[in-house]
């Protein structure tokens, strides 16, 4: 009896087991069908073909732009063809003269996209032409003089170049006036309420007479002579100070000062000048004074002579 028992619960443990077995394989199964229940396959339509290739084509064509683009800019850089039978383009203005380092160019081209710039034959750069006008500013290192001229530029990317203009010089000059040989000539007193200044300086330098507000100019000539005529003096020692200014704008202030005394209805001979202004004694005698001057100098130089040719006939008379 005792095995029949135990037999009979080692089948039902068996049978659980199947059981349970069973409903695992049948949770597994219901899962993949879940899943595949899930996963949607689609397979391409004819519009996302199309889009694939349009959008292949718009690549393509972008990259041809860029290539030609490129192709472009560096047909445009290059240099350009020269044809004769282009206008050439006026240059109505160029600077002539400065102190600056930098040389200005302006003029009209018609029908021109740009112009090249050309400085002693050598092209240094291209402006554009807006409103048929164009401008330009050429800067240098050092001083001397340039030749300037300009010529037209038109066409994209392939561009021609026109004939130059006729070329103009720009003169660069930085350094100023020369003071070294400097002379002056004026009164140092004088009992009139104005004198003049005349002297030696360089070329078409421009003199100028400062003092306080008041300001006097004269240009000197070709020679580099000058005369200022009328400067006015207030009663008393006047001092005035002197800048020199050349064609190219440089300018120079001297260390050497004007001075004039003048004294009203005083007796001053005003011809009697004074060459420089340093701090020698005036030379204001009146007419009878250097009359008087003169004669005893002359009494002077006679009585001299007098007394040298005496001294000698002793001393001969005394020897023998």
């Amino acid at each position: 009896m005792a095995k029949k028992k135990s037999n009979s619960k080692s089948e039902k443990i068996v049978k659980t087991q199947k059981s349970s077995s069973t409903k695992g394989g049948r949770k597994k199964d219901m899962r993949k069908d879940s899943m595949k229940e899930k996963i949607e396959i689609k397979t391409p339509d004819y519009n996302d073909k199309a889009s694939r290739i349009v959008g292949t084509i718009f690549i393509g064509l972008g990259i041809l732009l860029v290539a030609f683009g490129i192709y472009s800019f560096l047909k445009f850089k290059a240099e350009p063809t020269y044809n004769e039978a282009l206008a050439v383009p006026s240059m109505e203005y160029v600077t002539d003269l400065t102190n600056k380092k930098e040389i200005e160019v302006k003029g009209n081209a018609t029908d021109y996209d740009s112009v090249a710039i050309f400085v002693n034959d050598e092209r240094v750069g291209e402006t554009r032409v807006k409103d048929d006008i164009y401008e330009y500013t050429h800067e240098v290192e050092d001083e001397g003089e340039y030749s300037v001229s300009v010529a037209g530029l038109q066409g994209f990317p392939f561009r021609e170049i026109g004939p130059r203009t006729e070329a103009k010089i720009a003169v660069v000059d930085t350094t100023p006036p020369d003071v070294e040989d400097l002379a002056f000539e004026y009164v140092k007193e004088t009992g009139s309420s104005t004198f003049a200044l005349v002297g030696n300086i360089g070329p078409n330098v421009e003199v100028e007479v400062r003092r306080g507000v008041s300001a006097y100019q004269a240009t000197a000539d070709g020679n580099g002579d000058f005369k200022m005529e009328g400067i006015t003096l207030e009663e008393g020692p006047n001092v005035f100070y002197v800048n020199l200014t050349d064609p190219a704008g440089n300018t120079v202030s001297l260390d050497e000062k004007i001075r004039v005394a003048y004294s009203p209805g005083a007796d001053v001979n005003g011809d009697g000048a004074v060459v420089g202004g340093n701090d020698q004694l005036p030379q204001a005698a009146g007419e009878l004074d250097n009359l008087l001057a003169r004669n005893l100098m002359i009494l002077f130089s006679l009585a001299a002579l007098f007394v040298f040719s005496g001294s000698t006939m002793y001393a001969f008379n005394k020897k023998r």
